[in-house]
């Protein structure tokens, strides 16, 4: 029954009860329960249809009303200009706010990637020889000790320079069969941590493949493109926007929102 209200109230409006005289005012979209960030713009953490949902963003849930019905209403009214400018500030603080945490999550997830380094894959042959090679070089060391014991300092000298000689040759064919390990990319739009692109993991219509390239196309990352294009749209337009008293009923409006929801405050 209440999601069959909302769907009405999005559709036709929270007045569709109301008498036709008060519906035909227009001005239905200055009701409280009407999400200002919508009829301005989008709204990304809308209930029904939460762009945050199922990601370990925790944005909150905006429960208002989301009506194209009444954005269309608004954007005819002649009105509109005395209350556009505050309910994109409003939009534009909601949206930096999203864009601060984003950047603190890049941050962290950077934090957390683990350095470049190297791993060896060593075929079985190889770790035998190694084996051997290794136990040979202690074998001289050890030698080299008893000589220097017994006073032969000269053979002993010889037996570490073999035994040093073994160990950088252990060495060499470590690294001749040793691979650069990749570290994680994170994104720096939206912050997903994903392994680099590798061969073989084709994006279909991508010239590019891999882990990385895909995640480009996920609704998330989608939208923080369009949650920071968006905050650069409306900072120049607020910086370019000549001075207009607000209204009332946005005044009003602003106190309600207040309290709704975590983010209520930024609207």
């Amino acid at each position: 029954m209440d999601d069959a209200r909302k769907l009405l109230d999005s559709l036709m409006g929270p007045s569709r009860d109301k008498a036709k005289k008060e519906q035909q005012k227009a001005d239905g979209w200055k009701e409280r329960n009407v999400c200002k960030r919508f009829l301005v713009g989008f709204c990304p953490n809308d209930a029904q249809d939460n762009w945050f949902k199922n990601t370990r963003r925790d944005v909150g849930t905006c429960n208002k009303i989301h009506s194209e019905h009444l954005r269309e209403l608004f954007r005819k009214h002649p009105d509109r200009h005395k209350f556009e400018p505050e309910y994109e500030k409003d939009f534009l603080h909601f949206l930096e706010g999203l864009v601060s945490e984003a950047d603190a999550w890049i941050a962290r997830e950077k934090r957390n990637v683990r350095p470049v380094g190297k791993e060896g894959k060593l075929p079985q042959h190889v770790k035998d020889s190694i084996g051997m090679m290794q136990e040979q070089a202690d074998r001289l060391l050890k030698q080299a000790e008893d000589l220097a014991e017994a006073g032969n300092l000269a053979g002993s000298k010889d037996l570490v320079t073999a035994s040093t000689k073994m160990k950088e040759e252990i060495a060499e064919l470590k690294e001749k069969y040793a691979n650069a390990t990749k570290t994680d990319e994170v994104c720096e739009i939206c912050g997903v941590r994903c392994e680099p692109d590798e061969p073989g993991k084709e994006v279909p219509g991508a010239e590019h493949n891999g882990h990385f390239m895909a995640h480009l196309g996920g609704r998330l990352h989608l939208a923080y493109v369009q949650i920071r294009d968006t905050v650069k749209e409306l900072r120049e337009k607020v910086r370019n926007a000549p001075a207009v008293r607000e209204p009332r009923e946005a005044r009003e409006d602003r106190g309600a929102s207040a309290g709704d929801g975590r983010r209520g405050r930024r609207r």
